[in-house]
């Protein structure tokens, strides 16, 4: 689609910040295809940077997410408990929380309705 590429909120964005030693993964942006490499990179980034990591994704600005997004989420997930750490997902959506309802991820992934609930549970 012509012009298409000027928008630039069209995009997803993720910025990492450290509180403590928990990673908050805030994005923006709906997740669709393509966008899922840069959510695998910062969230593998993330992985990598700590022996027991503790990752938390902020979704307060994602109006909704493709399965392929899912997947990383879940594939991230597992390599976070085989090292005995934390992941989860906070704030989000009506359409990410259905999706996880549908797909059964939300009993597997945690899922917190804000940051500082998400924060308090990690630092036990």
């Amino acid at each position: 689609m012509a012009g298409e590429g000027d928008k630039k909120q069209s995009g997803m964005k993720a910025k990492t910040k450290k509180k403590g030693d928990i990673f908050v993964v805030e994005i923006e942006g709906p997740i669709k295809a393509g966008m899922e490499f840069d959510l695998a990179d910062e969230l593998e980034a993330c992985l990598y940077q700590a022996e027991i990591p503790k990752i938390l994704v902020d979704m307060k600005k994602v109006p909704f997410i493709n399965s392929a997004a899912l997947g990383i989420f879940l594939n991230i997930y597992k390599e976070v408990e085989k090292r005995n750490g934390r992941f989860g997902l906070c704030c989000v959506s009506n359409d990410v929380d259905n999706l996880l309802e549908i797909t059964k991820l939300g009993s597997v992934l945690e899922v917190f309705k804000n940051q500082d609930e998400a924060l308090d549970s990690f630092a036990d």
